[in-house]
């Protein structure tokens, strides 16, 4: 029996593929459906913009090329799954890096993944066999479960709102701005495998669910986990995380002026932008989330739209970046980035914040 030992992140992408997160890919990609949405954002006849892969080794690639009907997958030396009429192939993680990421600097942390693999990959039809307990499951809520919430609260419009960060004011804004013009609003953190550096999944989570227990209506919001890995890929992984939340019910989706970006790889606004394009292909409204800072004349969180206070001296950018970095300095951030009691829970509950 061929067999392939997934680690926590491909066993996580493996239960995605599973419930329907990530349709209408249900499957480990082949070379054709890999190379069509590396060079034309294309899975079959729709709008796909990020490979679905699973990586081996150069070991493996040659055991896996003796005429194989099946690939059983193993987590943790638990049988989870298996991979029918498997095909091996390589890819060129050059080229690919450069259409996915934009380049091939390894600096750039999505880079720096692909480059340390071997170039080869399995992909056919993939079944989950068996779920396994892990940390992620108390924080996890799946696509079927949020359309069964949806419908017995009656929401017409669901706004999906996403960061790998915890909540500062620029993302207070933005959720009570959904909450004031729509139905409800699905919160839905990433927490799957990031950078070094980034916050610990519980400690997000924590945060979050105290901000609705204490300052939201809850009625109007579902709070739920995302448990795939950051790619850092910019406009591909805004589109990518738009169909995520389209796939589970969401019919509106808030994109910010660097969503999914790292360092200055990206452009301001080029997520937004790609996503906007396909927008109605995809089937999923977007909000535009590119303005909120603080005005130092108004002393609020505020926007273009309605500041008339747009000059560089008048109005303080507020990013989850900087915040971290106060945070990591043991600098506790001004209020008018994050509210004092937010932080104050964090720092109670949390030894370790960061990966």
């Amino acid at each position: 029996m061929h067999k392939i030992e997934l680690n926590f992140q491909e066993y996580l992408e493996l239960e995605r593929l599973d419930d329907n997160s990530f349709l209408p890919v249900k499957n480990f990609m082949n070379k054709e459906e890999a190379y069509s949405v590396i060079d034309n954002m294309k899975y079959k006849n729709s709008i796909f913009p990020l490979p679905i892969l699973l990586p081996i080794d150069f070991k493996k690639k040659k055991e896996l090329t003796k005429n194989n009907k099946k690939v059983s997958l193993f987590y943790n030396k638990n049988f989870v799954g298996e991979i029918k009429k498997p095909e091996v192939f390589e890819i060129n993680l050059d080229k690919m890096c450069l259409k996915i990421f934009g380049t091939k600097n390894i600096n750039h942390p999505g880079v720096d993944f692909y480059k340390q693999k071997s170039g080869f990959f399995v992909g056919g039809e993939t079944i989950l066999k068996k779920k396994i307990k892990h940390e992620f499951k108390k924080f996890e809520i799946s696509p079927a479960k949020v359309k069964k919430i949806k419908i017995e609260k009656k929401f017409k419009t669901l706004v999906g709102f996403q960061t790998r960060n915890v909540p500062h004011k620029a993302h207070e804004f933005l959720i009570r701005n959904a909450l004031e013009n729509y139905d409800g609003v699905f919160i839905q953190p990433l927490i799957g495998k990031k950078k070094s550096g980034d916050y610990l999944p519980s400690v997000i989570m924590n945060a979050f669910n105290f901000l609705v227990n204490n300052f939201l209506i809850k009625r109007k919001i579902i709070l739920g986990s995302l448990s795939t890995f950051m790619r850092y890929a910019g406009p591909r992984e805004a589109l990518f995380h738009a169909i995520i939340r389209r796939n589970y019910g969401c019919t509106h989706f808030i994109v910010g002026r660097d969503h999914a970006g790292v360092g200055e790889f990206y452009k301001k606004l080029d997520a937004l932008k790609l996503v906007k394009k396909y927008e109605d292909k995809i089937k999923i409204k977007i909000i535009d989330s590119t303005g909120p800072f603080y005005c130092e004349i108004c002393k609020m969180i505020s926007t273009n739209k309605i500041c008339k206070h747009v000059g560089k001296s008048e109005k303080t950018e507020i990013s989850g970046t900087y915040i971290r970095s106060l945070f990591k300095k043991g600098i506790e951030p001004n209020e008018k980035y994050i509210s004092k009691k937010i932080v104050l829970s964090v720092k109670k509950n949390f030894k370790k914040i960061f990966i």
